[in-house]
This record gives C-alpha cells, sequence and structure tokens, in this order.
C-alpha cells in the first residue's frame, strides 16, 4: 500500500467518532439504505460488522482499529446492538487491547414510502473501565443521545431522473461524558461535552423493484455505491470550545445479497483532526438474509 494511503494520525479524542460506527442496511419504499462505515444510517436491522480494518495512529504513533458489532431487531423498528473496539498502538513497541465497550439502540420514529424518508432517535452508551486505560480508555461512562435522518430521492420529477438515485443519511447527537473532569496525579483533564454530526452522500441504483430480479441484484457494477461520508464533531465547552475536527470519508460499497464489502480513505478536514490519509475496510453481514427464519428476524414480529 502507498505511504499517502496507509497512516493518518488522528488526536486521541477523535477515535469514538471514527471507530465506533455501528449501521444497519434497510429499504424505506422503494429505496435501498446501505451500511456506511464512518456514520450510522437511520434504519434498525439485523446485522454484523466483522473487524473492519482501519489504519488509525494516534498522534506520534501508529493505530490500527479492529471494530467489531452486532445488532439485534428487538421489534420491526426498534434495535440494540453493541460494539467491541480491539486497538493495536505502537511506533517500535506496540500495546494492543480493547477499548471502552459500546452499546447502542434505535427506533424508527417515523418512515414515509412514498418519499423514501425516514427518521430515527437513538444513541449510544460507551461503558467507563471497560476498556485497556493503557490505551486511553475512560473511566467514566459516556452516554450519547442521536437523532438520524435518511432520504431517497426516487420521488423526484422527470426532470430531475438523474438525481434519483442519491441517498442522503444524517446524523445529530450530543456526547455527554459522566464526569466533567478526569484527575490523574496533579493532571486535571477536561471532558467537554460534544456535539457529533456527521452525513453521508450516495449514488445508487439498487431499488427494492431492482433487486426482485436476483439476476441483476448480483451484477456486480450496479451493486457498486459510490458514496462520500463526513464525520465532525464539535465541543460545546472547554478549552476547546467551538472548535470543530473530523473527517471526510469517500470510498465505495458493493451491495450483495446477504452481505456488503466497503472502503473508504480517511482525511482530516483539519490540521487540528490529523494529517496525511488513512483508510477503513469492512465485511458486513445482512442476517435477515442469512437467517429470515432465525436470528435474522425480529424477537417480537
Amino acid at each position: 500500500m502507498a505511504n499517502w494511503a496507509r497512516y493518518l494520525v488522528v488526536p486521541s479524542f477523535l477515535a469514538p467518532l471514527v471507530a465506533c460506527s455501528e449501521a444497519s442496511a434497510s429499504y424505506v419504499g422503494d429505496r435501498f439504505f446501505p451500511s456506511t462505515l464512518a456514520t450510522v444510517v437511520p434504519t434498525p436491522a439485523d446485522f454484523v460488522n466483522f473487524p473492519q480494518l482501519m489504519q488509525l495512529p494516534d498522534t506520534g504513533s501508529r493505530e490500527i482499529d479492529f471494530p467489531f458489532a452486532y445488532s439485534k431487531l428487538i421489534t420491526p423498528d426498534w434495535s440494540v446492538s453493541f460494539t467491541a473496539n480491539y486497538r493495536m498502538v505502537g511506533r517500535g513497541s506496540t500495546r494492543s487491547g480493547f477499548d471502552d465497550l459500546v452499546l447502542g439502540t434505535q427506533y424508527e420514529l417515523y418512515s414515509s414510502a412514498e418519499h423514501e424518508f425516514v427518521f430515527s432517535a437513538g444513541g449510544t452508551l460507551a461503558l467507563g473501565g471497560t476498556g485497556s486505560s493503557d490505551l486511553g480508555a475512560k473511566s467514566f461512562s459516556t452516554v450519547t443521545p442521536t437523532l438520524y435522518i435518511g432520504k431517497g430521492f426516487g420521488d423526484l420529477s422527470d426532470s430531475l431522473a438523474w438525481l434519483r438515485p442519491v441517498n442522503v443519511t444524517a446524523t445529530l447527537g450530543v456526547a455527554l461524558p459522566t464526569e466533567s473532569t478526569t484527575v490523574t496525579g496533579a493532571t486535571t483533564v477536561d471532558n467537554p461535552d460534544i456535539l457529533q454530526w456527521g452525513f453521508a452522500l450516495e449514488y445508487s441504483l439498487l431499488t427494492n423493484s431492482h433487486s426482485a430480479d436476483k439476476g441483476n441484484a448480483h451484477r456486480f457494477a450496479e451493486g457498486l455505491v459510490p458514496l462520500v461520508e463526513f464525520a465532525m464533531q464539535t465541543p460545546l465547552n472547554g478549552p476547546s470550545a467551538g472548535q470543530t475536527t473530523g473527517t471526510i470519508n469517500p470510498g465505495v460499497i458493493w451491495v450483495g445479497e446477504y452481505a456488503q464489502l466497503g472502503v473508504e480513505a480517511i482525511v482530516p478536514v483539519n490540521a487540528s483532526s490529523g494529517r496525511d490519509i488513512g483508510v477503513r475496510a469492512q465485511l458486513h453481514l445482512y442476517l435477515g438474509n442469512i437467517f429470515s427464519n432465525g436470528i435474522g428476524k425480529p424477537i417480537f414480529d
């Protein structure tokens, strides 16, 4: 791999934003929303994200992350999930271990099949003390209530038909730490409330009517979904209040019947967000398609 695409130096406070994305994939009317890699789409689902490789080094060191995520539908509109992230950090000697365990939930509040629109609410809970302190895992917990929105443009007029394959998804949440400061020896560290926001732009030819034809659905080119994701965060208080950091993540997803593969570049938006370019790759399994009569169906249908 070329040097420009191998390493990304990112401040450690960006790690939860870029490493703890547990996304889902589903239809809203005729519109298919694939699982995104850096942000979360607004459709609860049964899925497994196998460890996605991320070259994501900390400042002054090289880091590789392997997040694993599992989501389970309780009802057709409500899912719960967990994410475990294994990290390898080092330049010369290497330290490794798990980050804090992250629990999540998502509930679909409203959807319009006609307008390919969906709105959900939920969030995550990072359980302090469950990860390795040597790798910077927090001793305190963080609650992040979040809103999720998705919109397809298949309802546009014929004059704008070229825009019909466009999908837009967005998230808006606030990370609320249970401790405002942490004292280590003589050092006091501020733990600010952080506005976490992001969105994804996709161009997808996959629709429900299209996928009904299994022959077409498995054609490689038609399963390709180019996209770009923006994953940002802005501290709301503390010494860095108002200073936005984050990454822009261009990439491509290939969607199959039972799984999807995705790869993205990780590009910092400014000097405070890091330097150089990183990469992430993901294997995402659609449990609802693989085990439609077993673990891939809601507990309460």
